[in-house]
């Protein structure tokens, strides 16, 4: 299996990062995961496009779960039974934690 590692146009790197990231650390399997403005150190972030850029992760099989864009809570938007995949992991790692051979 070959994971697509060039940049999306539509993709924001700050906000894929702090979506898989906090994905990852969330615990084994799957389970719920709310993002708020804190979590994207002081950058303004929409729900709009939090959303869009979680349906691009969605559907590049980055990841698995189901929005939950419920406005009544201070989450900007929450992903049911979130779970990063392998793709998303090898994503994270080749994209994120590149280490510079010398």
């Amino acid at each position: 299996m070959s994971v697509d590692m060039t940049p999306a146009d539509n993709l924001n790197d700050e906000i894929v990062y702090v979506l898989l990231n906090k994905i990852k650390h969330s615990g084994e399997g799957r389970s719920n995961v709310s993002f708020f403005a804190e979590d994207f150190d002081g950058k303004q972030v929409s729900r709009e496009e939090l959303n869009e850029q979680m349906n691009h992760l969605l559907q590049s099989n980055y990841m698995m779960g189901e929005i939950d864009s419920s406005s009544d809570s201070s989450a900007l938007i929450t992903v049911k039974n979130a779970e990063i995949t392998t793709d998303g992991r090898a994503l994270l790692k080749a994209k994120y934690f590149k280490v510079d051979q010398a």
